[in-house]
């Protein structure tokens, strides 16, 4: 699938959050939704904060078979999906190991088209598979004197897949600049799955985050916090079910 088709998919899926940090501060970051009023973030996002807002900026008629809009020129049923702000039902759920930069969010308020989780489990990433596919990365890094967050949107590919000896699961190494406010959001890849979540830039000795690489960490962790919290949305759970039982 183009990027520009995965745009118009998903676009509407991905929300800002805007959160308070104990010092006062205001701060964004990102997160996509999975089903249900689920949405999945980075757990550094909003862990130790305060949630003040979550909505999304871009309003789409996305592809839906129980839609009940005809667009003359594409084909099968469309639903609207208007832009807006939703209200926080739980959460923060994070995953049960602390260590791991992943967590959900459930949301009352906004019908976003969902964002299919891919079933490249971490004991089944063929690296060669995976490099140089192409992906669509999209999140809402501030951008300076935007009266309002904006969701930005980059092309990339993926470039390395790196087991970090920090530990932790696989990590996709993807050729887009990294940006604060990237994190929780959205890397989808060309065969129309997440690839993951989009989680730090790394880097060496404190440099700038625009110097590290955009690293996504994979999908089996943002199962186990579903899973964990009882909130896995009907529409992925057929899937995780059927390779764990």
């Amino acid at each position: 699938m183009t990027a520009r088709k995965l745009y118009e998919r998903y676009a509407s899926a991905v929300a800002y959050i805007i959160v308070e940090t104990p010092t006062g501060d205001e701060s964004i970051g990102s997160a996509f939704h999975v089903g249900e009023g689920v949405f999945i973030t980075a757990r550094h996002v909003v862990d130790g904060n305060k949630i003040l807002h979550v909505g999304t900026t871009v309003s789409r008629h996305v592809p839906d078979p129980k839609g009940s809009v005809t667009i003359h020129d594409k084909a099968g049923k469309f639903r609207y999906v208007p832009c807006g702000e939703g209200t926080l039902h739980s959460g923060p759920h994070f995953h049960p190991n602390d260590s791991i930069d992943v967590a959900a969010i459930v949301v009352d308020g906004l019908e976003p088209p969902t964002v299919p989780l891919g079933s490249h489990l971490d004991d089944w990433i063929n690296d060669d598979a995976f490099i140089l596919a192409p992906v669509v990365v999209m999140g809402y890094p501030p951008i300076p004197f935007s009266r309002e967050p904006l969701l930005v949107v980059a092309r990339g590919e993926i470039n390395a897949v790196v087991d970090k000896y920090t530990g932790g699961h696989p990590h996709f190494v993807i050729s887009a600049m990294p940006r604060g406010g990237f994190s929780g959001g959205l890397c989808v890849v060309e065969w129309d799955f997440a690839l993951g979540v989009v989680t730090e830039a790394l880097i060496h000795d404190n440099k700038p985050t625009e110097l590290g690489f955009m690293s996504v960490l994979s999908i089996e962790p943002i199962f186990v916090c579903l899973e964990h919290h009882g909130i896995i949305p009907t529409e992925q759970k057929a899937g995780w079910d059927r390779f764990w039982g």
